[in-house]
């Protein structure tokens, strides 16, 4: 049949000309993106932003609307949103003014202790392994050999990991006029993109063809839910442990605490390998000063991710990621590989993003089709109902 594929010739004449148009579309849009991608990095925080103080915008929202029926003040309710954000930003403001104010000098101090002190440390950290070197040369050779193996293999993966990552964020940050335009754009742009999201939604859906609209609302709805339940939780899970850590080193005795703890909050955005790399540095500060210690911090750190991983992460992140950690760590070498230290960041949500889509897909595409409802209904059980291919 001329003209085109015979699929392609039964498709109506309109119609056809519409998924062209939204085609060009989503090809320029595309382009458009992958051109501008070294200062996207900075709306992405604002579309973060966006998620993390979505609940709390809602919450004041509704308590402004509450008071305009209550003072009868019509004005007050038609302007809720806009102060809504408002004030979400002047709490959150107010939030890291404190945090700056009260926490970053002791941790300022501490690093200048610990800085200052670094050359104690490493006579301590040298003179233990010494005598930990003298031992090992006792060992058989068959053994040594083992162990100098796997030594190699773990240097080669972590400077391999650390090569990748510098190499993402040096690319990352060589646009200064373009980042530094961003950063006074973004808080504007999260501003409108919070006040109007409900309004852009839905002038995205009535820009596509009719046949995808429901299926891309339920794909909405579906990232919506585990991208903003994902970076909500893995700040308050960051918190958290932040706390929990330094108030464990603390109670142990363990040098510049506060700023053990900092690091391990922060480290806690790589899921599975970060609270062991935090825990290193903590164990090698306990081990200058005994080995007694060092042994009680490193207990201490296993019972700490033995509690995060079975109480804490599944009542802050629920089953927002739900990967098995085999999977996780390979995809974090992945996303590492890809994407330097952006990958290494994103590459849990995403995965967990492609995987939801996956299953919403496979549920659409059965043999007897479920509708974009139903679909979505399935898709975030994860996994209560089985996929038949």
């Amino acid at each position: 049949m001329g003209g085109g594929p015979w699929f392609w010739q039964r498709i109506p004449v309109q119609r056809r000309k519409r998924i062209v148009l939204f085609a060009l579309a989503a090809i320029t849009v595309g382009l458009t993106l992958w051109a501008a991608r070294s200062v996207l990095g900075l709306y992405i925080v604002g579309l973060v932003l966006a998620y993390v103080l979505a609940p709390l915008v809602g919450a004041v929202q509704r308590g402004i609307e509450w008071l305009a029926r209550v003072t009868r003040l019509k004005f007050l309710g038609k302007a809720a949103r806009s102060l809504a954000i408002l004030i979400s930003y002047l709490a959150v403001a107010a939030l890291i003014a404190g945090f700056i104010a009260l926490v970053v000098p002791i941790i300022n101090r501490e690093a200048q202790q610990l800085w200052a002190g670094r050359n104690a440390i490493w006579g301590k950290l040298t003179e233990w392994g010494e005598d930990v070197f003298h031992r090992y040369q006792l060992l058989p050779d068959g053994v040594r050999d083992q162990i100098d193996d796997g030594l190699r293999n773990l240097s080669t993966f972590v400077t391999d990991a650390f090569q990748q990552a510098l190499k993402g964020s040096v690319t990352a940050i060589s646009y200064t006029t373009s980042l530094v335009l961003g950063a006074t754009i973004v808080p504007f742009w999260t501003f409108f993109l919070l006040r109007d999201y409900a309004h852009l939604r839905q002038s995205l859906y009535q820009s596509l063809p009719e046949t995808l609209q429901a299926d891309v609302r339920s794909v909405a709805k579906m990232l919506d839910r585990t991208i903003g339940a994902y970076l909500r939780g893995q700040i308050l899970l960051m918190g958290i442990m932040g706390v929990l850590q330094t108030l464990v080193l603390t109670i142990l005795g363990v040098d510049y605490s506060l700023l053990l703890g900092a690091l391990a909050g922060l480290l806690e955005i790589v899921p599975s390998i970060g609270p062991t790399v935090a825990a290193v540095p903590a164990i090698l500060i306990a081990l200058a000063r005994n080995p007694g210690l060092a042994l009680l911090t490193a207990g201490a750190a296993i019972l700490i991710q033995q509690v995060e991983n079975s109480f804490i992460v599944p009542r802050v992140l629920g089953r927002t990621i739900g990967l098995h950690p085999v999977v996780m760590m390979v995809m974090l070498v992945v996303g590492t590989e890809i994407a330097g230290l952006a990958g290494l960041v994103l590459a849990p949500i995403l995965t967990a993003v492609l995987r939801d889509v996956y299953r919403y897909l496979a549920y659409r595409f059965a043999d007897e089709p479920q509708t974009p409802e139903a679909a979505l209904a399935l898709a975030l059980e994860r996994g209560t109902a089985p996929i038949r291919i």
